[in-house]
């Protein structure tokens, strides 16, 4: 384990240096930063400005910053207690690194409640290489879902209850895909051979509490407590619609005959992910826990039920037990080499169009 999570560390620090490396070189002209301010402004890139901002100013209904609520409370209140003097970019990323390499080590332990060695191994090295994975480095939720997803199931496969309770619930104001840790918790409390009806509560109340106190900040704000979902609509075009709407749009941008950034990242690259999801189910079901299963299928549905499909290669990073299926399939030994051959080819280029300002999921 010990040599797993020095890995993982040095995994998160080639991603904040080999971008650096490879602009300053290719582009001189244009990125002739120190590794410092370079850090400062790269990383500072798409969502992370919101989730910064709210960090130092909190949530508002003035400007275009009215629009932020749609943006979870937990990750900019856990910036916010440490910015002191500091950066706020540079506490946001060395943030997310801890909290990705804690998440990490709970996950590890997770995996190896009912896999080998080896298998919880692999998947944590699939996280680390994946083609997205450098959000885990970026001031964005990512790291801490990561950290609640693996610590919520873990202290509920202990039969620790009040644990899992409170940190299902920080997950869900962490991110959208929080919502759904609470039947995959639910799931796991079915399974438990040792379960009480006393602890049922434990498990729903605090989830409640989450979501409720969600809505009351929007109810403060705007006078209305599911403002976030005209946000959606209005300024990112978001409604819930069906799976195959959604999926068929995705394709179609594809298909447009548009070889260029905007066809090949939202069309091909989120209509194969999207699609491949979808195709992985039945296996979900076959070779994970019930529990897994379940969540997996709802983060599933949850990203494919939009108007507008967008991020799904980042959103795997919110389903774990995706990885731990990249391990079992890597005891193919073709498999193994050709994946990770291509994740980490993939992995630095998108760290790198990420970094230089351009859309990369």
């Amino acid at each position: 384990m010990k040599k797993l999570l020095i890995f993982v560390i040095i995994s998160r620090f080639l991603i904040l240096v080999i971008p650096w490396l490879l602009i300053t070189l290719l582009y001189p002209e244009n990125h002739s930063q120190n590794f410092f301010d370079f850090t400062i402004s790269a990383w500072n890139r798409w969502d992370a400005p919101h989730y910064i901002y709210l960090a130092q100013h909190w949530y508002t209904n003035i400007g275009d910053e009215a629009n932020f609520i749609v943006f979870f409370p937990l990750y900019p209140l856990i910036i916010k207690t440490l910015l002191f003097s500091f950066n706020p970019v540079i506490v946001g990323i060395m943030t997310s690194v801890v909290l990705y390499v804690l998440g990490s080590y709970f996950f590890y332990k997770l995996v190896r409640l009912d896999y080998s060695e080896k298998i919880a191994t692999w998947t944590i090295v699939a996280m680390a290489i994946f083609p997205t994975s450098y959000f885990f480095n970026a001031p964005y939720t990512e790291s801490l879902f990561l950290f609640l997803f693996a610590t919520s199931f873990y202290t509920a496969r202990k039969n620790n209850w009040i644990v899992a309770g409170l940190l299902t619930a920080l997950g869900a104001i962490t991110r959208p895909f929080g919502i759904l840790l609470l039947p995959a918790i639910l799931i796991e409390w079915l399974m438990s051979k040792n379960k009480s009806w006393k602890s049922l509560p434990i498990i729903v109340f605090p989830s409640v509490v989450a979501v409720f106190a969600y809505l009351y900040l929007n109810h403060l704000i705007y006078g209305n407590a599911f403002e976030f979902q005209n946000i959606l609509l209005n300024h990112w075009q978001k409604r819930f619609v069906s799976p195959l709407a959604s999926i068929t749009d995705t394709w179609r941008i594809a298909f447009s005959g548009s070889l260029n950034s905007f066809g090949i990242m939202v069309g091909w690259a989120e209509g194969i992910t999207v699609i491949f999801s979808w195709i992985l189910i039945p296996y979900v079901f076959k070779f994970l826990r019930k529990s897994w299963a379940i969540y997996y299928l709802l983060s599933v549905i949850l990203f494919s039920s939009t108007s507008f499909i967008l991020s799904t290669p980042r959103y795997i990073l919110s389903i774990p037990p995706f990885f731990v299926l990249i391990a079992l399939a890597e005891r193919n030994a073709s498999f193994k080499l050709i994946w990770r051959f291509v994740s980490i080819g993939l992995l630095i280029s998108l760290a790198t169009l990420f970094t230089r300002g351009q859309w990369a999921f």
